[in-house]
């Protein structure tokens, strides 16, 4: 089943909404200082909780507290790969170098191609999966969280040397 989903979030936070047909389908809400995140969709609340700094992983819950899905990132790449419990897996990774353009896919049948500009979007997704769909939305952030911290980093190490 293709679908066109249009997808915003606010200039300054990491709340997503996801919209198809005009109606709002799920939301996606970030916590401030961590790489976690509570999604609402019409099917249930998940938990999408982050752990591990040489090892990152994203944990994916549902209400009833049972791990659905993990998610393992490659820094060096930017790229991530999820594994649901069912036994499928997904290859996640961007497909320009302004990071605007991203995919996810089983190299199978399913794929889900995500674009963006600022603060919003459009997926392009072949199968109506909402987890699948949104696990590609909190890839996306957990990764411009990173590059904004390192940004930062570097902001201050280069004005603290200049002090000296």
């Amino acid at each position: 089943m293709e679908q066109t989903l249009n997808w915003r979030k606010g200039l300054f936070d990491s709340n997503y909404q996801v919209f198809g047909n005009a109606l709002l389908k799920f939301s996606i809400n970030f916590s401030s200082l961590k790489n976690s995140a509570i999604a609402t969709t019409q099917q249930g609340i998940y938990l999408l909780k982050s752990e591990g700094y040489s090892n990152p992983e994203t944990k994916i819950l549902n209400n009833k507290n049972e791990v659905l899905a993990v998610i393992r990132y490659d820094w060096l790449g930017f790229k991530a790969q999820i594994f649901f419990t069912s036994g499928e897996k997904f290859d996640w990774s961007f497909q320009n170098s302004w990071l605007s353009r991203w995919t996810i896919n089983n190299h199978k049948d399913k794929q889900v191609i995500y674009n963006s500009s600022t603060g919003n979007g459009l997926i392009h997704s072949n199968i109506d999966d909402d987890l699948l769909i949104l696990t590609g939305l909190f890839i996306r952030e957990y990764y411009t969280r990173i590059l904004f911290a390192f940004v930062i980093l570097t902001f201050v190490l280069f004005t603290g040397r200049s002090f000296f």
